[in-house]
């Protein structure tokens, strides 16, 4: 276990602290920043809302849902068990590490930011599937920030990816069964022939 601790300790040195410049400072402690993407995702759903109508409705309510599970499942149930400090601990904070938002005694693992994110890149690919790049580009880029800016891990992330990945897979899959009950038609296993 302590040489992927090691690593993933290197990977978050070599983000946070080798590829920092103050360009991507600036940059990546916005993106970071709910409000970069929550004031302009509200807008963009109401926009949606208006052109799409029902099935914006639709988008908007399990994307609300998405996150209703995701978050409480991440900040009060995974992180909670785990336990994991953060880099910027006060307390044991990562040598030579750039923390740009503070330090922070909350837990680390998974991040909730990407899980959240990953989440609604997932449910939302599985409706627009020609745009799912540039959901999870998006969510990605949400993700690395978190690294960058020293509030988490670079395996946080990718937990919370895997996780949010779940989850927004999970609803979406919810959704369809649901639809596929409401269709009236009699639910059969298909047996191989």
């Amino acid at each position: 276990m302590q040489p992927l601790l090691n690593l993933d300790a290197a990977i978050f040195f070599f983000i946070n602290h080798t590829l920092a410049n103050p360009v991507c400072d600036f940059i990546f402690t916005h993106v970071t920043n709910g409000a970069f993407w929550i004031i302009p995702g509200a807008i963009a759903a109401a926009i949606f809302i208006k052109f799409e109508k029902k099935k914006a409705l639709v988008v908007v309510g399990l994307m609300l849902i998405t996150v209703g599970i995701s978050d409480p499942v991440c900040n009060r149930i995974i992180k909670p068990l785990v336990n994991r400090s953060r880099p910027c601990n006060p307390s044991t904070p990562v040598k030579g590490g750039r923390f740009l938002l503070g330090l922070k005694t909350s837990r680390s693992f998974p991040s909730s930011h990407a899980m959240n994110m990953f989440a609604q890149a997932m449910l939302l690919s599985l409706f627009y599937r020609k745009k799912a790049l540039y959901f999870f580009l998006f969510a990605a880029m949400i993700g690395f920030s978190r690294i960058y800016v020293g509030v988490h891990y670079p395996s946080d992330v990718a937990a919370g990816a895997i996780f949010g990945v779940c989850v927004g897979g999970l609803i979406y899959g919810i959704y369809t069964f649901v639809l596929y009950l409401k269709s009236n038609r009699p639910f059969q296993i298909s047996s191989a022939q």
